[in-house]
């Protein structure tokens, strides 16, 4: 293998390896929300235009 080849293989696993963590953190992310929300609590800020 060359050098080039090897320059590729490693910025392929780097690639591949964000991915994935940006993955895990995305769905963590959601089961994590889910714990911390309060029961009655909605969405929006009690702050909104709309009250």
């Amino acid at each position: 293998m060359n050098l080039l080849s090897l320059i590729l293989i490693a910025l392929a696993l780097i690639v591949v390896v964000c991915v994935f963590y940006v993955a895990w953190e995305l769905s963590s992310d959601d089961l994590h929300s889910n714990k911390k929300k309060e029961p009655g609590e909605s969405k929006e800020s009690k702050d909104s235009p709309g009250s």
